[in-house]
């Protein structure tokens, strides 16, 4: 019996610590700034993991849009600063600028190469990126999130020729905690990465 509650004690004393860990990795709204983004000022808190700012006035006017190849620009408190290879900063920047270039298309507006008149510019920045760890291969890790992967980022919509800031985001997430899901190494930062091409396209569907 006492064994029983020994282990019992033991597994609650992992589970806290698993959410513990949860809390910790979350995003939160004084995210660290990059630089990259051309004005912060007017970014506002959505959620505890997004500041954002949206002109759509503004936004309606362009059915155009230059996207510039995504960056990694990490933040100085980044976790994977100094870990990343230039195989997989490759890799991830040229999967976030295709899944951009991909919105742009879906939503049915003009993808064009250089600035002009009447044309927005898209900026990424991919600002931290982690790892799916060996932990979230387990079913119970996956259900309070522990070691599972995700992306953290800056983006602005900005005009192309006058510079001028239409609409920006900061913004941290998580992967899936679904369990039984067999990610990869970095399979959750590329599904924050299509979340956040989802929620662009749809934006740009938007637009008059």
């Amino acid at each position: 019996m006492e064994k029983k509650m020994i282990k019992t004690s033991v597994l609650m004393a992992v589970a806290v610590c698993i959410m513990l860990m949860q809390l910790g990795c979350g995003g939160g709204s004084n995210q660290a700034r990059t630089g990259f983004l051309t004005d912060y000022s007017r970014l506002e808190k959505e959620s505890d993991s997004t500041l954002r700012f949206m002109n759509a006035p503004a936004l309606d006017k362009y059915s155009s849009f230059v996207v510039d190849r995504v960056e990694v620009h990490l933040h100085s408190g980044a976790k994977s600063k100094g870990k990343l290879t230039d195989q997989e900063i490759s890799d991830l920047t040229n999967y976030m600028t295709s899944k951009v270039n991909e919105a742009v298309h879906n939503a049915g507006k003009q993808l064009l190469y250089q600035p002009q008149a009447g044309v927005a510019r898209i900026r990424v920045a991919l600002t931290d990126l982690n790892k799916s760890t060996g932990i979230s291969y387990l079913p119970q890790a996956k259900l309070f999130g522990a070691g599972v992967g995700g992306a953290s980022m800056e983006a602005e919509i900005v005009d192309s020729m006058t510079g001028e800031q239409i609409g920006a985001v900061v913004e941290s997430k998580q992967g899936t905690r679904m369990p039984f899901a067999n990610l990869g190494e970095w399979d959750a930062a590329k599904q924050v990465v299509d979340d956040w091409a989802k929620r662009l396209q749809k934006r740009l569907d938007e637009v008059h």
